[in-house]
C-alpha cells in the first residue's frame, strides 16, 4: 500500500510540474513560418489580399521574379527552368538581336534577352528588354 501511495503522489508531482511547462508560450516563429508554410500551399493565389504585410512580404521574398539584365552574369549557367521550348524567341523578329551562332538561341524572360550556349547552357550575352 506504501508504495501505491508513493507511486500516486510521484505521479501527480510530475504532472504538477510539467503542466506549466506544457503550457508556457511557445517559440513563434516555427510556428509563424509552418503557418506561412501550409497557407502557401493550400490557398488559392487569389486569396493573398487576406494575408498580412508580414505574410505577403515573406511570400513575396520567396517569389522574387529574375531579372536576368540585373541578376545574371556572362559565363553563368541559366536555370534548367528556362530551357524550355516557351521562353525560345525567334531572332528574325526582333531587330536588336543579333543571329545566334552555332549551338546558341536566344530566350526571353522578364522583358530581357538571353543569349545562351545550348549545349553548356552558359550565358554568352544579355540584352535587357
Amino acid at each position: 500500500m506504501n508504495t501505491l501511495v508513493k507511486a500516486i503522489v510521484l505521479s501527480l508531482s510530475t504532472a504538477l510540474v510539467a503542466a506549466p511547462v506544457m503550457a508556457a508560450p511557445q517559440d513563434h516563429h516555427p510556428q509563424q513560418h509552418n503557418q506561412q508554410h501550409n497557407q502557401k500551399y493550400n490557398q488559392h493565389p487569389a486569396q493573398n489580399h487576406h494575408k498580412t504585410p508580414v505574410q505577403q512580404h515573406h511570400n513575396a521574398v520567396h517569389k522574387k521574379a529574375v531579372n536576368p539584365s540585373h541578376d545574371w552574369r556572362v559565363g553563368q549557367k541559366v536555370p534548367s527552368q528556362y530551357y524550355a521550348q516557351s521562353y525560345k524567341v525567334d531572332h528574325k523578329k526582333f531587330k536588336k538581336l543579333s543571329k545566334p551562332g552555332r549551338n546558341q538561341q536566344w530566350i526571353k524572360v522578364n522583358g530581357d534577352y538571353v543569349l545562351i550556349n545550348v549545349m553548356s547552357h552558359s550565358i554568352i550575352k544579355i540584352i535587357g528588354g
